[in-house]
């Protein structure tokens, strides 16, 4: 529904409950006033007949009837409302009433209400009252006689028929000029809305041009009121926004190119890390062997000095070593060229292995290790080199950020997931925890909670343990609070026995 047909509608509705009220309110205060004005009628009536009446009552009804006939309906013909009359003592006994003559139209009328009549006779003065029925007016005028006596009251009935017609006749007329009139009004309530909204119309059109990405749309508002200012200050806007899209349209040619050159250099960067880490694998491969050969004393003795220096240059080659490799992991990472060989096996053997590797470490710093793995826990099925390596790294940061003394543990569970059966590693440490603001950066390359001079390490490892378990289609979450430590968990799938 359009908004001038809203408009038409509100409004019309609006002037139709306004123009109904009106009538109603007239019809009511003109029922009134036609009301008032029969009971003035009918007291002057009253009051020019009760008298003459009466009197023929008293001269002819008895010895001249049909003369006293002629009398009352030559006084019924004088009122067209008055329907029948009759003639009461101050007894409140009815001695006459016109029905008795028979005649068409003045059919006997009973009354009800006795003890009313007789009130109102006691009153000695003119009263005039509508029917509970709601058919007729009745009026009860007192008959003095000129010495003040009072002899005899007239009761005149007046029928409602004259007033029905007529007020059915202004409710007509009222009624259909208040439809008229609102319809007279529809027509001119259309053709000013249409003014009005006319040139809303275009601004809306010219919305949806801009909308559909056409700036170059034309507004041909040509008006000074609100309306003219709204025109304008689109205009105004179209050209600005017109300005913006196409500053935008450069930027975005300029980064598309800046992405472009990025890409380029980063495959550069990735290609020449893979290269250089691969050619110094080899010579630290053999570096590491002869420094080994020598200081198990394969080529002659040591001294005490010698020997704890080889100590030191094998620790230092194997971090460097260490470091190479997750240089290698990351580029193969990076390029997407990561290979899964996966296979059954059970966690609790590839937690021992790892330990072992890194008992060096756990007694250098004298870290207390717990392990709380169920005999129970089904085997998983995954690449195992990749598994030792996630774990490797884990309990090596695990290790790194642990003080003196501390303690770490490696819990195992079973979960129920909802797409089959998973275990549950966790390695948990007492270290220094990491920020609430880090929580969500530990995972990104190159970075390190702290600093690098204290904590010597690239910053790769936990990247490379979630892009290994992000392969898996697993995941890895981390509960840490500072200076309360770490709580790093990762799921694997149980093997099944069917398993691809």
């Amino acid at each position: 529904m359009s908004f001038r047909t809203k408009i038409i509608i509100y409004i019309n509705i609006l002037i139709l409950v306004f123009m109904m009220s009106l009538a109603v309110i007239l019809v009511q205060l003109r029922s009134n006033e036609i009301r008032s004005a029969m009971e003035k009628e009918a007291l002057t009536f009253a009051a020019l007949t009760t008298s003459s009446l009466c009197e023929a009552y008293e001269d002819y009804y008895e010895s001249g009837y049909f003369k006293f006939r002629e009398y009352v309906l030559n006084l019924l013909e004088l009122d067209r409302n008055l329907i029948s009359v009759a003639i009461y003592t101050v007894e409140c006994q009815k001695v006459f009433e016109s029905s008795e003559f028979g005649e068409k139209g003045m059919a006997k009328i009973e009354v009800n209400e006795e003890e009313t009549i007789e009130r109102r006779i006691r009153l000695i003065h003119s009263t005039f009252r509508e029917a509970e029925n709601g058919e007729y007016f009745d009026m009860v005028f007192p008959y003095l006689e000129p010495w003040g006596w009072h002899r005899y009251s007239v009761r005149y009935v007046f029928t409602k028929q004259y007033i029905k017609e007529r007020l059915l006749l202004l409710r007509i007329v009222t009624f259909s000029v208040t439809f008229i009139s609102v319809l007279l009004a529809s027509f001119i309530l259309l053709f000013i809305t249409r003014i009005v909204t006319k040139p809303l119309e275009k601004l809306t059109d010219a919305a949806k041009e801009i909308t559909d990405g056409n700036f170059d749309t034309e507004i041909k508002v040509d008006r000074r009121d609100e309306i003219g200012i709204l025109a304008k200050t689109m205009k105004k806007m179209i050209n600005r926004i017109k300005r913006d899209v196409e500053l935008l349209e450069s930027q975005k040619r300029t980064l598309s190119e800046a992405n472009v050159e990025l890409k380029r250099l980063n495959d550069l960067k990735s290609q020449f890390l893979a290269s250089v880490s691969h050619e110094l694998m080899t010579p630290l491969t053999s570096l590491k062997g002869y420094l080994e050969y020598i200081y198990q004393e394969k080529l002659g003795p040591l001294t005490a000095g010698q020997k704890s220096g080889l100590k030191v240059a094998k620790r230092n080659l194997g971090r460097l070593h260490n470091q190479m490799t997750n240089l290698l992991d990351f580029s193969s990472f990076e390029s997407g060229k990561i290979e899964l060989s996966t296979t059954p096996f059970h966690i609790k053997g590839v937690v021992k292995e790892v330990v072992a590797n890194l008992d060096p470490k756990f007694i250098e710093k004298e870290i207390k290790l717990e392990e709380n793995i169920p005999l129970n826990v089904p085997p998983i099925i995954a690449d195992k080199e990749r598994i030792v390596q996630v774990l490797e790294n884990l309990l090596t940061n695990a290790v790194k950020f642990t003080p003196l003394g501390g303690t770490i543990t490696i819990i195992c569970n079973t979960l129920n997931a909802s797409e089959g059966k998973k275990i549950e590693v966790c390695v948990r440490d007492s270290g220094i925890g990491i920020p609430k603001g880090m929580k969500e950066k530990i995972f990104e390359r190159f970075f390190q909670v702290g600093p690098q001079s204290k904590h010597k390490g690239l910053g790769l490892g936990l990247s490379i343990v979630k892009s290994i378990l992000d392969a898996h289609n697993e995941e890895i979450t981390v509960e840490s609070e500072k200076g309360k430590g770490s709580n790093f968990c990762f799921t694997l799938p149980v093997y099944g026995g069917n398993n691809k």
